[in-house]
């Protein structure tokens, strides 16, 4: 049996409700999904709600899954509308300000976005310090691999305006990796 057979042979499994499918699914995508939130909302904490909250309506939602796309392409979709949601909602309270300082994970154990390596740790840092509009672009552009087009439209804005926070956050993310250079 193939690999595509098997997942499709899940995804049936899922929409019967099959409990130990769903485990499956779950343990397939969870790691990669918990960083795309992390990325995005840049908070462990909150990240973990939103994979939560993502697993909860895709299962929720698995018998409208028409196979048309990978169901980790599909579950992804539903994770990075579900960490906008979020950033939508967190910034409605909290006005202007900064989502609070996320640390790393808290145990080695636990999903990490980037490898032990300086660089990446100091642009993960220097990431989590920008403004959740300007992670998100560039987390979905550069990480996600979503063209400028897509982006706007998973963003809710126009094409433009991408292009525009795009510039601007890449700005920030240098001058956030100088900052890194000289305070570590």
């Amino acid at each position: 049996m193939d690999a595509k057979h098997g997942q499709r042979n899940l995804i049936a499994d899922i929409q019967r409700g099959d409990q130990s499918a769903m485990e499956a699914f779950y343990r397939r995508y969870a790691r990669a999904m918990f960083n795309t939130a992390y990325r995005i909302t840049g908070d462990y904490h909150y990240a973990e709600d939103v994979v939560q909250e993502a697993f909860i309506k895709a299962f929720a939602h698995m018998g409208s899954f028409r196979g048309d796309a990978e169901p980790g392409a599909w579950l992804k979709r539903i994770v990075i509308n579900e960490s906008l949601q979020w950033l939508r909602k967190y910034s409605r309270y909290e006005s202007d300000r900064e989502p609070p300082e996320s640390s790393a994970p808290p145990d080695e154990d636990e999903p990490d976005m980037f490898a032990d390596t300086a660089l990446r740790q100091a642009l993960a840092r220097a990431l989590l310090r920008l403004r959740p509009n300007y992670r998100t672009v560039l987390s979905l552009h550069y990480i996600e691999g979503y063209d400028l087009q897509e982006t706007a439209q998973i963003m809710g804005i126009s094409y433009g305006n991408v292009r525009t926070m795009l510039t601007r956050a890449k700005q920030q993310l240098k001058k956030q990796m100088e900052n890194e250079r000289t305070t570590h």
